[in-house]
């Protein structure tokens, strides 16, 4: 019977774990040779960054598209994810100043808008808001939005 409850208690500890885990210790998904280049790169005005937009699919027939959007320091070819949505109807990238970058992922039709002006250097985006919990991320980026 403790033994039981010894594995009862491994087992909810090993499921508690697991979920606390996926919540806190979120990082963006790396791109790798799932992602497909959709626009870019398109450069800042000043030169200094260079921004890329990628579309990941996922959950095969019955699933979606997600966008992301990684930026990338032309000097040292450092890169960072900045944004991460699913897809909408519209999508564009548009520097707004050499550090403002304007996303616009909408479907009007629908009244669906995940569009937003992120500084390269101190925000990010991701729908779920689970960048936004990360102890991982927490650090990284002074401004974290969501949905």
């Amino acid at each position: 019977m403790k033994k039981r409850y010894v594995i009862l208690l491994l087992f909810a500890f090993s499921i508690l774990s697991l979920i606390g885990y996926n919540r806190y210790f979120y990082h963006f998904e790396a791109l790798g040779n799932k992602a497909t280049l959709f626009r870019g790169p398109i450069e800042s005005p000043d030169g200094k960054y260079k921004a890329s937009a990628f579309y990941i699919p996922y959950g095969g027939a019955a699933g979606g598209i997600l966008y992301m959007v990684e930026v990338e320091e032309a000097q040292s070819g450092k890169r960072k994810t900045i944004y991460s949505s699913n897809h909408k109807e519209k999508f564009s990238l548009d520097w707004q100043s050499s550090e403002v970058l304007a996303i616009k992922n909408e479907s009007p039709k629908y009244n669906e808008h995940r569009n937003i002006e992120l500084n390269v250097n101190s925000d990010i985006y991701e729908e779920s808001g689970a960048a936004c919990r990360s102890l991982l991320l927490r650090g990284k980026y002074e401004n974290c939005y969501k949905a």
